[in-house]
C-alpha cells in the first residue's frame, strides 16, 4: 500500500481507525502485563518492537509514493497547509492525528522514567524531520505545518494513553509532567 488512503480502502475507514486504536491499547496492555509480572526488559522490548513497526510505516506512508520530480512545496500557514477544495480537509488532517497515536504511545511506553512532555516533544520533533525532509529531499511530497500541528495532537494522545494505562511516563511528586525522575 502506498498511501493511507489505499490502507482505508482496503480496510475501511472505520476498520483502520480501530485496528489503529485497537492496536496500540492491545500492545499497551501486553506491556502493561510484562511489567507487573517483572519483565520490564520485555516490556520495552515490545514497546521498541512496536514503536520501530510506527516509525517504518509511518515513514513509508509520508516519504513514498510521491512525484520526485515535483517541485518542492512549503506551507507555514497551517489553514494553507490544511486547505482542500472546498475547506479545510479534515480527512487528511485526521489521518496525521490517527498515524501518531502510536508513535506517542509507543514512545511514551519505551522509556516510561521520562516524562509525558520530554517524550511528546521528542514525537514533535520527529514529525518537524519529516517535514524537513519532505522539502528538502524530493520525495513528491508537501511539506506543512499543518501535518506537524495534527501529528502532534496524534501524539499527544498516544502519549496520553500510555500514561493513563501506567506504561508512560509519570508526573514529577509536585506535579510537574517534564519528568519522572525525582528531584
Amino acid at each position: 500500500m502506498r498511501s493511507i488512503t489505499e490502507m482505508q480502502q482496503q480496510l475501511g475507514r472505520g476498520a483502520f481507525v480501530t485496528t489503529v486504536f485497537g492496536g496500540v491499547v492491545l500492545t499497551l496492555l501486553i506491556v502493561t502485563a510484562c511489567r507487573r509480572a517483572g519483565a520490564d526488559a520485555a516490556g520495552r522490548a515490545v514497546a521498541g518492537l512496536a514503536l520501530l513497526g510506527a516509525v517504518v510505516g509511518v515513514l513509508s506512508l509520508t516519504l513514498l509514493g510521491g512525484d520526485p520530480d515535483a517541485d518542492p512545496q512549503l506551507f507555514l500557514d497551517p489553514l494553507q497547509g490544511a486547505w482542500g477544495w472546498s475547506g479545510i480537509a479534515w480527512r487528511p488532517v485526521m489521518d496525521n492525528v490517527i498515524l501518531f497515536v502510536p508513535i506517542g504511545a509507543f514512545a511514551a511506553a519505551m522509556v516510561p522514567r521520562r516524562g509525558v512532555l520530554t517524550v511528546w516533544w521528542s514525537c514533535v520533533a520527529f514529525s518537524v524531520l519529516i517535514e524537513a525532509f519532505q522539502y528538502l529531499v524530493p520525495t513528491g511530497r508537501v511539506a506543512n505545518t499543518a501535518d506537524v500541528l495534527a501529528n502532534a495532537v496524534g501524539a499527544l494522545i498516544g502519549v496520553l494513553m500510555a500514561w493513563i494505562l501506567g506504561v508512560g511516563g509519570r508526573p514529577r511528586p509536585g506535579g510537574d509532567l517534564r519528568s519522572s525522575d525525582p528531584g
